[in-house]
């Protein structure tokens, strides 16, 4: 009996020691083969200090090729998790030269990356942060801003883009910062350095 009872003390530690943690709510980045991984540390940053919410990336090569914008959704939705309040995905689509794609139903963004490049690598790192932001933005409901200084606002062509902010002019962050709030994302202290667990 003392046997047994041990037997099933021992196996209750080890599968409560072998269950995954619950991964805290967070705006994930899904890198699709789009961009290296020093690029995609360095958008992941970026968010995080501009959002002050806790961004991780995730590296899915598998998806890339897709035939369309629609059959790359399809494919991330299945793999979306329910800690993934927003999910913003960096994809390379051929023939599709819209930049970026909006599902807020599914609080899904999807980032084409082709025609953004440039032969410039800052220029290139910049419209990658303004995309990433539209996204987080457009993914919680705001609407693009008139402030001409947003990276929220609408714009014409690439030099247009490349002229604009890449932040959220102060009403559209505070909008931001309560929709993430609604949404179960915790804020990260104002020094951007995250409390230990």
């Amino acid at each position: 009996m003392r046997q047994l009872t041990s037997l099933l003390i021992g196996l209750l530690f080890l599968s409560t020691g072998c269950a995954r943690p619950q991964q805290e709510n967070a705006i994930t980045i899904m890198n699709v083969a789009a961009v290296d991984e020093e690029l995609l540390e360095r958008l992941r940053a970026f968010a995080e200090k501009e959002l002050h919410v806790p961004i991780r990336t995730v590296e899915k090569p598998r998806l890339a090729g897709a035939e369309s914008v629609e059959a790359l959704k399809q494919s991330v939705l299945r793999l979306k998790a329910d800690a993934d309040v927003s999910l913003i995905v960096l994809a390379g689509i051929d023939g599709d030269e819209k930049h970026l794609s909006i599902f807020a139903d599914d609080a899904v963004a999807l980032i084409n990356t082709q025609p953004l490049t440039a032969a410039d690598p800052e220029t290139y790192a910049c419209r990658l942060q303004r995309m990433v932001m539209r996204a987080a933005a457009f993914n919680f409901g705001l609407p693009p801003t008139p402030d001409p200084f947003c990276v929220t606002r609408d714009y014409r062509s690439l030099d247009d883009l490349d002229r604009m902010g890449r932040n959220y002019s102060p009403p559209w962050m505070a909008r931001f910062a309560e929709e993430a709030a609604r949404r179960g994302l915790q804020p990260l202290p104002a020094d951007g350095q995250r409390m230990p667990k």
